[in-house]
Protein backbone atom coordinates (compact mmCIF):
# COMPACT_ATOMS: atom_id res chain seq x y z
CA UNK A 1 0.00 0.00 0.00
CA UNK A 2 2.69 2.32 1.09
CA UNK A 3 4.93 1.28 -2.07
CA UNK A 4 1.46 2.69 -4.17
CA UNK A 5 1.60 5.62 -2.82
CA UNK A 6 -1.87 4.88 -0.73
CA UNK A 7 -0.61 5.26 2.66
CA UNK A 8 -2.80 7.93 3.47
CA UNK A 9 -5.58 7.45 1.34
CA UNK A 10 -8.73 5.80 2.63
CA UNK A 11 -8.87 1.92 1.03
CA UNK A 12 -10.19 -0.41 2.12
CA UNK A 13 -9.56 -3.91 1.07
CA UNK A 14 -12.60 -6.20 2.81
CA UNK A 15 -11.69 -9.35 4.65
CA UNK A 16 -14.10 -11.35 2.63
CA UNK A 17 -12.41 -9.96 -0.42
CA UNK A 18 -8.94 -11.47 0.82
CA UNK A 19 -10.60 -15.05 1.61
CA UNK A 20 -12.05 -14.85 -1.82
CA UNK A 21 -8.91 -14.21 -3.37
CA UNK A 22 -7.23 -17.03 -1.41
CA UNK A 23 -10.07 -19.41 -2.09
CA UNK A 24 -10.13 -18.67 -5.80
CA UNK A 25 -6.51 -17.14 -6.82
CA UNK A 26 -3.93 -18.46 -4.11
CA UNK A 27 -4.50 -21.74 -3.41
CA UNK A 28 -0.62 -22.81 -3.58
CA UNK A 29 1.82 -23.19 -0.43
CA UNK A 30 2.64 -19.83 0.99
CA UNK A 31 1.65 -16.30 0.86
CA UNK A 32 4.50 -15.33 -1.92
CA UNK A 33 1.41 -15.65 -4.74
CA UNK A 34 -0.85 -13.89 -2.43
CA UNK A 35 1.09 -10.91 -1.35
CA UNK A 36 1.71 -10.48 -5.49
CA UNK A 37 -2.17 -10.32 -5.58
CA UNK A 38 -2.15 -7.96 -3.01
CA UNK A 39 0.28 -5.57 -4.32
CA UNK A 40 -1.47 -5.93 -7.77
CA UNK A 41 -4.65 -4.25 -5.98
CA UNK A 42 -2.92 -1.67 -4.81
CA UNK A 43 -1.34 -0.73 -8.02
CA UNK A 44 -4.65 -1.00 -9.66
CA UNK A 45 -6.57 1.24 -6.79
CA UNK A 46 -3.74 4.23 -7.59
CA UNK A 47 -4.24 3.60 -11.18
CA UNK A 48 -7.60 4.11 -10.74
CA UNK A 49 -7.62 7.07 -8.68
CA UNK A 50 -5.47 8.89 -11.07
CA UNK A 51 -7.60 8.34 -14.07
CA UNK A 52 -10.71 9.59 -12.42
CA UNK A 53 -9.16 12.53 -11.17
CA UNK A 54 -6.59 13.73 -13.51
CA UNK A 55 -3.87 16.25 -14.03
CA UNK A 56 -5.48 18.71 -12.33
CA UNK A 57 -5.71 16.89 -9.21
CA UNK A 58 -2.69 15.29 -8.93
CA UNK A 59 -0.07 17.88 -10.99
CA UNK A 60 3.47 17.11 -11.99
CA UNK A 61 5.54 18.69 -9.51
CA UNK A 62 7.30 22.40 -10.86
CA UNK A 63 10.81 20.85 -10.26
CA UNK A 64 10.64 17.99 -12.52
CA UNK A 65 8.92 20.41 -15.04
CA UNK A 66 11.23 22.47 -15.74
CA UNK A 67 14.21 19.78 -15.85
CA UNK A 68 11.84 18.68 -18.23
CA UNK A 69 12.14 22.08 -19.96
CA UNK A 70 15.23 22.56 -19.62
CA UNK A 71 16.55 19.35 -21.72
CA UNK A 72 13.70 20.09 -24.57
CA UNK A 73 15.52 23.14 -25.54
CA UNK A 74 19.02 22.77 -24.42
CA UNK A 75 20.83 22.41 -27.90
CA UNK A 76 22.51 19.26 -28.86
CA UNK A 77 26.14 19.45 -29.67
CA UNK A 78 27.88 17.14 -31.91
CA UNK A 79 32.10 16.48 -31.26
CA UNK A 80 33.70 15.24 -34.54
CA UNK A 81 37.16 14.66 -33.80
CA UNK A 82 40.13 16.19 -35.34
CA UNK A 83 42.14 14.00 -37.54
CA UNK A 84 45.65 13.54 -35.89
CA UNK A 85 48.15 15.01 -38.33
CA UNK A 86 50.32 12.49 -40.25
CA UNK A 87 53.69 12.49 -40.54
CA UNK A 88 56.06 12.76 -43.49
CA UNK A 89 57.68 9.96 -42.24
CA UNK A 90 54.56 7.59 -42.24
CA UNK A 91 53.92 9.00 -45.43
CA UNK A 92 57.03 8.62 -47.42
CA UNK A 93 57.29 4.96 -45.94
CA UNK A 94 53.96 3.96 -47.06
CA UNK A 95 54.61 5.29 -50.50
CA UNK A 96 58.25 3.41 -50.72
CA UNK A 97 57.88 -0.09 -51.88
CA UNK A 98 60.50 -1.76 -50.39
CA UNK A 99 63.22 -3.47 -52.21
CA UNK A 100 63.73 -7.32 -53.17
CA UNK A 101 66.34 -8.38 -50.31
CA UNK A 102 68.17 -11.42 -50.29
CA UNK A 103 67.72 -13.03 -47.44
CA UNK A 104 63.39 -12.75 -47.08
CA UNK A 105 63.36 -14.87 -44.12
CA UNK A 106 65.56 -12.38 -41.82
CA UNK A 107 63.74 -9.50 -42.65
CA UNK A 108 60.22 -10.82 -42.59
CA UNK A 109 61.70 -11.87 -38.51
CA UNK A 110 63.08 -8.69 -38.18
CA UNK A 111 60.43 -6.10 -39.58
CA UNK A 112 57.28 -5.50 -37.09
CA UNK A 113 54.12 -3.60 -38.59
CA UNK A 114 51.99 -1.34 -36.71
CA UNK A 115 48.32 -2.49 -37.15
CA UNK A 116 46.13 0.36 -38.31
CA UNK A 117 44.21 2.37 -35.70
CA UNK A 118 40.17 1.64 -35.86
CA UNK A 119 37.68 4.72 -36.52
CA UNK A 120 36.08 3.17 -33.35
CA UNK A 121 39.77 3.89 -30.99
CA UNK A 122 39.29 7.31 -31.78
CA UNK A 123 35.92 8.27 -31.24
CA UNK A 124 35.33 10.24 -27.98
CA UNK A 125 33.14 8.82 -25.05
CA UNK A 126 30.15 10.81 -24.57
CA UNK A 127 30.54 10.23 -20.78
CA UNK A 128 33.78 10.91 -20.30
CA UNK A 129 33.41 14.75 -22.41
CA UNK A 130 29.65 15.51 -21.10
CA UNK A 131 29.20 13.89 -18.03
CA UNK A 132 25.47 14.04 -16.42
CA UNK A 133 24.36 14.70 -13.29
CA UNK A 134 21.77 11.85 -11.23
CA UNK A 135 20.01 13.59 -8.52
CA UNK A 136 18.71 11.00 -6.18
CA UNK A 137 16.56 12.76 -4.19
CA UNK A 138 13.05 10.47 -3.48
CA UNK A 139 9.75 11.89 -4.73
CA UNK A 140 7.12 11.62 -2.72
CA UNK A 141 4.05 10.77 -3.08
CA UNK A 142 1.23 12.58 -4.12
CA UNK A 143 -1.37 14.16 -1.67
CA UNK A 144 -5.27 12.43 -1.94
CA UNK A 145 -7.85 14.05 -1.56
CA UNK A 146 -10.06 13.30 1.20
CA UNK A 147 -12.74 12.13 -0.95
CA UNK A 148 -11.29 9.64 -2.37
CA UNK A 149 -12.76 6.87 -1.14
CA UNK A 150 -12.19 2.82 -2.29
CA UNK A 151 -13.90 -0.09 -1.23
CA UNK A 152 -12.45 -3.71 -2.52
CA UNK A 153 -15.40 -5.96 -2.15
CA UNK A 154 -15.60 -9.52 -3.27
CA UNK A 155 -17.91 -8.81 -5.97
CA UNK A 156 -15.53 -5.63 -7.35
CA UNK A 157 -12.49 -8.12 -6.81
CA UNK A 158 -12.36 -9.04 -10.45
CA UNK A 159 -12.06 -5.29 -11.73
CA UNK A 160 -8.70 -5.45 -10.10
CA UNK A 161 -7.48 -9.16 -10.57
CA UNK A 162 -8.90 -10.63 -13.60
CA UNK A 163 -11.49 -13.70 -13.69
CA UNK A 164 -10.95 -16.11 -10.42
CA UNK A 165 -8.66 -18.71 -11.39
CA UNK A 166 -9.72 -21.50 -9.81
CA UNK A 167 -13.86 -22.66 -9.66
CA UNK A 168 -16.03 -23.62 -7.43
CA UNK A 169 -14.65 -26.15 -4.41
CA UNK A 170 -17.17 -28.89 -5.33
CA UNK A 171 -18.89 -30.37 -8.31
CA UNK A 172 -21.63 -32.42 -6.22
CA UNK A 173 -23.49 -30.02 -3.81
CA UNK A 174 -26.91 -32.33 -4.16
CA UNK A 175 -26.91 -36.13 -3.48
CA UNK A 176 -25.34 -37.28 -7.03
CA UNK A 177 -26.70 -40.31 -9.02
CA UNK A 178 -25.06 -44.01 -8.03
CA UNK A 179 -21.78 -44.32 -8.71
CA UNK A 180 -20.70 -41.26 -7.78
CA UNK A 181 -17.92 -40.69 -4.26
CA UNK A 182 -15.39 -37.72 -3.38
CA UNK A 183 -12.07 -38.24 -2.49
CA UNK A 184 -9.91 -36.37 -1.24
CA UNK A 185 -6.25 -35.34 -3.50
CA UNK A 186 -2.81 -33.27 -3.63
CA UNK A 187 -1.88 -31.31 -6.55
CA UNK A 188 1.61 -31.14 -8.06
CA UNK A 189 1.39 -27.04 -6.86
CA UNK A 190 1.62 -28.15 -3.01
CA UNK A 191 -2.39 -27.65 -2.49
CA UNK A 192 -4.84 -30.16 -1.84
CA UNK A 193 -8.40 -31.02 -4.15
CA UNK A 194 -11.92 -32.46 -3.72
CA UNK A 195 -11.55 -35.04 -6.71
CA UNK A 196 -14.71 -36.32 -7.64
CA UNK A 197 -14.73 -40.25 -8.64
CA UNK A 198 -17.40 -40.26 -11.21
CA UNK A 199 -18.31 -44.86 -12.37
CA UNK A 200 -20.80 -45.96 -15.50
CA UNK A 201 -21.30 -49.71 -16.88
CA UNK A 202 -22.21 -50.60 -20.13
CA UNK A 203 -22.23 -53.40 -22.41
CA UNK A 204 -19.62 -54.81 -23.21
CA UNK A 205 -16.75 -57.54 -22.19
CA UNK A 206 -15.85 -56.77 -19.35
CA UNK A 207 -13.16 -54.17 -19.85
CA UNK A 208 -12.31 -51.44 -17.39
CA UNK A 209 -11.30 -47.82 -19.26
CA UNK A 210 -10.16 -44.94 -16.96
CA UNK A 211 -9.71 -41.31 -18.09
CA UNK A 212 -9.38 -38.20 -16.90
CA UNK A 213 -5.23 -37.93 -16.99
CA UNK A 214 -4.57 -40.66 -14.63
CA UNK A 215 -1.60 -41.60 -13.49
CA UNK A 216 0.27 -45.11 -13.14
CA UNK A 217 -0.24 -45.60 -9.50
CA UNK A 218 -4.31 -44.41 -9.58
CA UNK A 219 -4.74 -46.69 -12.53
CA UNK A 220 -3.46 -49.76 -10.53
CA UNK A 221 -6.06 -48.96 -7.39
CA UNK A 222 -8.92 -49.05 -9.86
CA UNK A 223 -7.83 -52.42 -10.88
CA UNK A 224 -7.93 -53.25 -7.05
CA UNK A 225 -10.66 -51.86 -6.36
CA UNK A 226 -12.63 -53.29 -9.02
CA UNK A 227 -10.70 -56.65 -8.41
CA UNK A 228 -11.86 -56.44 -4.73
CA UNK A 229 -15.53 -55.79 -5.38
CA UNK A 230 -15.54 -58.71 -7.86
CA UNK A 231 -14.14 -60.81 -5.44
CA UNK A 232 -16.96 -59.81 -2.56
CA UNK A 233 -20.38 -59.51 -5.05
CA UNK A 234 -22.19 -61.60 -3.42
CA UNK A 235 -21.50 -60.36 -0.13
CA UNK A 236 -22.55 -56.99 -1.59
CA UNK A 237 -25.76 -57.99 -2.32
CA UNK A 238 -24.18 -57.55 -5.84
CA UNK A 239 -24.88 -61.32 -7.17
CA UNK A 240 -27.59 -63.62 -5.87
CA UNK A 241 -25.19 -66.28 -5.29
CA UNK A 242 -21.50 -67.20 -4.75
CA UNK A 243 -21.31 -69.06 -8.37
CA UNK A 244 -22.97 -65.92 -10.39
CA UNK A 245 -20.11 -64.42 -12.75
CA UNK A 246 -20.54 -60.39 -12.41
CA UNK A 247 -19.18 -58.11 -15.13
CA UNK A 248 -18.46 -60.60 -17.59
CA UNK A 249 -20.95 -58.97 -20.52
CA UNK A 250 -20.69 -55.28 -19.36
CA UNK A 251 -17.57 -52.33 -19.16
CA UNK A 252 -17.08 -50.12 -16.57
CA UNK A 253 -15.90 -46.77 -17.35
CA UNK A 254 -13.93 -44.50 -14.49
CA UNK A 255 -13.35 -40.96 -15.07
CA UNK A 256 -12.31 -38.04 -12.51
CA UNK A 257 -12.98 -34.92 -13.72
CA UNK A 258 -10.95 -31.85 -14.93
CA UNK A 259 -8.81 -33.76 -17.18
CA UNK A 260 -6.66 -31.26 -17.85
CA UNK A 261 -5.09 -31.84 -13.72
CA UNK A 262 -3.07 -34.84 -13.65
CA UNK A 263 -3.73 -37.06 -10.77
CA UNK A 264 -1.35 -39.58 -9.22
CA UNK A 265 -0.89 -41.57 -6.07
CA UNK A 266 -3.30 -44.08 -4.31
CA UNK A 267 -5.11 -41.85 -2.62
CA UNK A 268 -8.02 -42.67 -4.36
CA UNK A 269 -8.41 -45.97 -3.84
CA UNK A 270 -11.02 -46.17 -1.21
CA UNK A 271 -13.22 -43.45 -2.94
CA UNK A 272 -12.82 -45.69 -6.09
CA UNK A 273 -14.26 -48.78 -4.31
CA UNK A 274 -16.86 -46.45 -3.01
CA UNK A 275 -17.86 -45.69 -6.69
CA UNK A 276 -18.31 -48.98 -7.43
CA UNK A 277 -20.01 -50.08 -4.61
CA UNK A 278 -22.83 -47.20 -4.84
CA UNK A 279 -22.80 -48.06 -9.21
CA UNK A 280 -23.26 -51.95 -8.62
CA UNK A 281 -25.78 -51.75 -5.51
CA UNK A 282 -27.41 -48.40 -7.14
CA UNK A 283 -26.87 -46.87 -3.99
CA UNK A 284 -26.19 -43.24 -3.94
CA UNK A 285 -23.84 -41.55 -1.71
CA UNK A 286 -23.76 -38.87 0.60
CA UNK A 287 -21.92 -35.62 -0.86
CA UNK A 288 -20.58 -34.47 2.26
CA UNK A 289 -18.47 -37.08 2.97
CA UNK A 290 -14.81 -37.66 1.56
CA UNK A 291 -12.17 -39.73 1.79
CA UNK A 292 -8.77 -40.97 1.48
CA UNK A 293 -6.38 -43.98 1.73
CA UNK A 294 -4.93 -46.86 -0.10
CA UNK A 295 -6.24 -50.55 -0.11
CA UNK A 296 -4.80 -53.67 -0.45
CA UNK A 297 -6.24 -56.82 -2.70
CA UNK A 298 -7.56 -57.95 0.97
CA UNK A 299 -9.37 -54.99 1.40
CA UNK A 300 -6.77 -53.47 3.88
CA UNK A 301 -6.66 -49.41 4.15
CA UNK A 302 -2.94 -48.01 4.46
CA UNK A 303 -1.87 -44.51 4.76
CA UNK A 304 -0.81 -42.17 2.83
CA UNK A 305 0.35 -38.73 2.84
CA UNK A 306 -0.68 -34.77 2.20
CA UNK A 307 -3.34 -35.05 4.74
CA UNK A 308 -2.73 -31.34 5.75
CA UNK A 309 -3.29 -30.26 2.32
CA UNK A 310 -6.27 -32.70 1.65
CA UNK A 311 -8.24 -31.49 5.20
CA UNK A 312 -7.97 -28.18 4.44
CA UNK A 313 -9.31 -28.32 0.87
CA UNK A 314 -12.51 -30.73 2.39
CA UNK A 315 -12.64 -27.72 4.79
CA UNK A 316 -12.77 -25.14 1.78
CA UNK A 317 -15.68 -27.12 0.37
CA UNK A 318 -17.85 -27.39 3.47
CA UNK A 319 -17.35 -31.25 3.83
CA UNK A 320 -18.74 -32.72 6.87
CA UNK A 321 -17.63 -36.10 7.88
CA UNK A 322 -13.83 -37.17 6.28
CA UNK A 323 -12.37 -41.03 6.24
CA UNK A 324 -9.40 -41.51 6.64
CA UNK A 325 -6.42 -44.23 7.19
CA UNK A 326 -6.10 -44.75 10.77
CA UNK A 327 -2.62 -45.14 10.76
CA UNK A 328 -2.53 -41.66 9.88
CA UNK A 329 -4.43 -40.64 13.18
CA UNK A 330 -1.56 -38.68 14.41
CA UNK A 331 -0.53 -36.98 11.84
CA UNK A 332 -4.45 -35.67 11.41
CA UNK A 333 -4.18 -34.63 15.55
CA UNK A 334 -0.89 -33.14 15.97
CA UNK A 335 -0.32 -31.14 12.26
CA UNK A 336 -3.66 -30.19 11.33
CA UNK A 337 -4.82 -26.83 12.58
CA UNK A 338 -7.93 -26.99 15.44
CA UNK A 339 -9.49 -24.76 13.54
CA UNK A 340 -9.52 -26.56 10.35
CA UNK A 341 -11.07 -29.50 12.33
CA UNK A 342 -13.88 -28.11 13.64
CA UNK A 343 -17.04 -28.93 12.22
CA UNK A 344 -15.76 -31.99 10.13
CA UNK A 345 -16.23 -35.58 11.74
CA UNK A 346 -12.99 -37.71 11.29
CA UNK A 347 -13.73 -41.67 10.98
CA UNK A 348 -10.56 -43.64 11.44
CA UNK A 349 -10.62 -47.15 9.02
CA UNK A 350 -8.67 -50.29 8.81
CA UNK A 351 -10.29 -52.10 6.26
CA UNK A 352 -12.78 -51.47 3.07
CA UNK A 353 -15.59 -53.00 5.28
CA UNK A 354 -15.31 -49.99 7.70
CA UNK A 355 -15.11 -47.66 5.02
CA UNK A 356 -18.36 -48.81 3.43
CA UNK A 357 -20.37 -49.02 6.84
CA UNK A 358 -19.43 -45.64 7.83
CA UNK A 359 -20.59 -44.19 3.91
CA UNK A 360 -23.75 -46.30 3.53
CA UNK A 361 -25.28 -45.94 7.41
CA UNK A 362 -28.36 -46.63 7.45
CA UNK A 363 -29.01 -47.80 4.01
CA UNK A 364 -30.92 -50.88 3.51
CA UNK A 365 -27.69 -52.54 1.98
CA UNK A 366 -25.59 -51.77 4.51
CA UNK A 367 -27.97 -54.22 7.33
CA UNK A 368 -27.09 -56.79 4.81
CA UNK A 369 -23.19 -56.42 5.08
CA UNK A 370 -22.87 -56.41 8.87
CA UNK A 371 -23.37 -60.35 8.57
CA UNK A 372 -22.13 -61.18 5.00
CA UNK A 373 -18.92 -58.99 5.23
CA UNK A 374 -15.47 -60.33 6.34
Amino acid sequence: REASGLGTANVVLDREAVDVLIKYYCRESGVRNLKKHIDKIYRKAALKVVQELGEDTFPEPQAVVDAAAASATEPVQQTTPESEPISEATTEADSTEPEPSSEPSISSESTTSTPPTSPADTTPNPSEDDPKNVTTQQRKPLPIPETVHIHITPETLKDYVGPPVYQKDRMYARTPPPGVSTGLGYLGNGSGAVMPVEAVSMPGKGGLQLTGKLGEVIRESAQIALSWVKGHAFELGITTSAGDTFLNERDVHVHMPEGSIGKEGPSAGTAITTAFVSLFTKTPVNPDIAMTGEISLVGQVLPVGGLKEKILAAHRAGMKTIIAPAANRADIESNVPDSVKEGIKFVYVETVKEVLEEVFHGQPIAERWKETLP
